[in-house]
């Protein structure tokens, strides 16, 4: 079943950068070079202070997070730890070790945990989670353990932090007041049971504050995509408030640069509705064409999140010819899924299938 949303089509990529930026293109191309000894820890909207916590609006949608995944496709496995605090200081976690096929290997989740508003990122813990911010925008230690399950690593960023609000029309009040993203190396050690597995592998993190509102997402695609520590990518390409959203950047040859186009074209299963194989061209401010392609999933979940249903996949893919591993978060109206699962055609005789063919038909009926 394919998908395909192109944001927008050009003849070259100098004409969409300089189209999307007011003619600026010949500026951007003509940065210098940077080496990796003297790059910024963050983009132009980033602080130092921004790598710890925020005051929030007094909101019912307000809230900060922090969220941490470490692909292991060579193990068939996947490692997630998120938490988040309120504007009324109730924090939460979520920690999932995930293998093949929604195959949970280690999962908690808990939430109405009262936490001091003096409590940092520098030594924060709720629940079965601790989160240790270090050097600012640089580093971080993420551990959790529960039932026969344990997951103790290190994150050492490898691009800089990257802020929403430097993309073109920055990042929307509903998404958050701001929003980091940031690609890195994780090492570490992960028990499962009996079994230990150290790993010295490829991650990112992301840091949110301000508003929250799941609501207002059609759809929505989270990515991110490593190949070593040489290339970093991020993005979200995004339907929401009947709109299409683009954001990120890609990091690669020493620079990093907002994105401003995203193609993708998406093949999945009927069982899940997930990713089997995944294409996408990325076009960045500084004009470059970065191509993205994965084929077989080798892990994924799927849980609950704000009303709507997230798919959770990583495996090995390609980025501008190098190898890389990619993770692939989805967020889709569940009832939206539950429909495309049962009109797949190996479900076409069940009961769930003949109920949507009739509603399908069903056009301008007046209730009695």
């Amino acid at each position: 079943m394919p998908e395909n949303y192109k944001g927008a089509l050009f003849e070259d990529a100098a004409d969409l950068v300089s189209k999307v930026i007011g003619g600026r293109s010949n500026l951007i191309l003509e940065v210098p070079d940077m080496s990796q000894s003297n790059r910024p820890a963050t983009s132009a909207s980033l602080v130092t202070q921004d790598d710890r916590r925020h005051k929030l609006d007094n909101s019912d949608l307000a809230r900060e997070s922090l969220f941490f995944e470490v692909s292991l496709p060579e193990e068939h496995l996947g490692i997630l730890a998120y938490t988040w605090v309120d504007a009324a200081h109730k924090a939460g976690s979520i920690g999932l070790v995930f293998g093949e096929d929604d195959e949970r290997l280690g999962q908690f989740s808990v939430q109405g945990f009262d936490v001091s508003p003096e409590a940092d990122f520098d030594s924060w813990e709720v629940g079965p989670l601790t989160i240790q911010h270090e050097e600012a925008h640089k580093t971080a230690h993420v551990a959790f353990e529960h039932d026969e399950v344990s997951v103790d690593f290190h994150f050492e960023a490898t691009t800089p932090a990257f802020s929403y609000r430097d993309n073109i029309g920055g990042c929307p009040s509903f998404f958050a007041d701001n929003r980091l993203e940031q690609s890195g190396s994780v090492s570490g050690l992960l028990k499962i049971g009996q079994r230990s597995i150290t790993f010295n592998a490829t991650g990112h993190r992301d840091h949110s504050w301000g508003s929250r509102d799941w609501t207002a997402f059609h759809h929505y695609k989270w990515v991110c995509i490593q190949a070593g520590s040489s290339i970093g990518i991020n993005f979200t390409h995004a339907l929401a408030l009947d709109r299409l959203y683009q954001w990120g950047y890609v990091d690669r040859d020493g620079e990093q640069s907002p994105i401003v186009s995203i193609q993708a074209e998406v093949d999945r299963d009927a069982e899940f509705y997930a990713y089997t194989s995944a294409e996408f061209i990325l076009l960045d401010e500084l004009g470059r064409t970065t191509a993205v392609n994965a084929g077989k999933r080798s892990s994924l979940v799927t849980y609950p999140a704000g009303g709507l249903l997230l798919l959770d996949a990583l495996g090995d893919c390609t980025v501008a010819d190098n190898e890389g591993v990619i993770y692939f978060q989805e967020g889709w109206d569940p009832q939206f899924i539950e429909r495309r699962k049962a009109l797949a055609p190996d479900n076409k005789d069940s009961i769930k299938a003949r109920e949507f063919l009739r509603a399908n038909k069903d056009v301008g009926a007046i209730a009695n």
